[in-house]
């Protein structure tokens, strides 16, 4: 895979079209069944990570880091908890409305936005999260961007990734038929052995695994600590 040229396809997809077709799956417009059970999934992933984070023991001045905040969702369930939290994205309308979110939400003084992709990550947090982002890319830059999320967090990694299985395949194999307005973005299976060894190498354990199944949502839901 050329990941440069991949990445600036990502690019222009999620501030493009994708920004329009993801902004309506995040918020409250009518949708097709499909994307109805996206939403239902990604939904039901973003309260299982808060449910897992309010467990978690944090400092009074914890940072977050949000990686690929998309419309900024969990960036404000971080935000709303405390966190003084930075929120990236490769996409620039996606940081743009992440910041809109934050101002209209008024925690506007607890989020600082930036474009950015995970390699140009360098400063630490107490929790890193990346959602539904590391899906679309194989193994090799796979294992790369976690290690680097990795480095980048001091205490909590909460992240997705498309776990491999027959079940998934079958359903990206039926998504090719539909109409290309309702389908998603092509999803990269990763073997589960995969994340965990590049998570151990990094010095992170997971804790914590569920599986997040909804009509054509596939996740896995994982939280590390260090």
């Amino acid at each position: 895979m050329d990941l440069v040229r991949h990445k600036a396809q990502l690019r222009q997809y999620f501030n493009g079209v994708g920004f329009e077709r993801w902004s309506a799956i995040y918020g409250q417009a009518e949708l097709s069944p499909i994307r109805r059970s996206i939403r239902q999934g990604h939904t039901t992933m973003l309260a299982v990570a808060s449910q897992w984070l309010d467990a978690t023991a944090m400092p009074a001045d914890a940072t977050a880091l949000d990686a690929g905040c998309g419309t900024g969702l969990f960036t404000l369930e971080l935000a709303r908890r405390g966190f003084q939290v930075t929120a990236t994205d490769l996409a620039p309308q996606m940081v743009a409305a992440t910041a809109e979110a934050a101002t209209q939400a008024g925690l506007a003084q607890r989020v600082t936005t930036r474009v950015a992709d995970v390699e140009e990550l360098q400063e630490r947090y107490d929790v890193v999260a990346c959602f539904d982002v590391l899906i679309h890319y194989p193994a090799q830059p796979f294992a790369l961007m976690l290690a680097q999320l990795s480095n980048c967090c001091e205490q909590t990694l909460l992240f997705t990734y498309a776990p491999h299985s027959t079940l998934l395949a079958a359903l990206h194999r039926v998504g090719g038929f539909f109409p290309r307005s309702q389908r998603r973005t092509t999803i990269q299976m990763i073997p589960d052995a995969l994340v965990r060894s590049t998570l151990a190498d990094a010095g992170m354990k997971v804790c914590r695994a569920q599986r997040i199944s909804c009509g054509f949502y596939h996740v896995t839901l994982v939280q590390a600590q260090r």
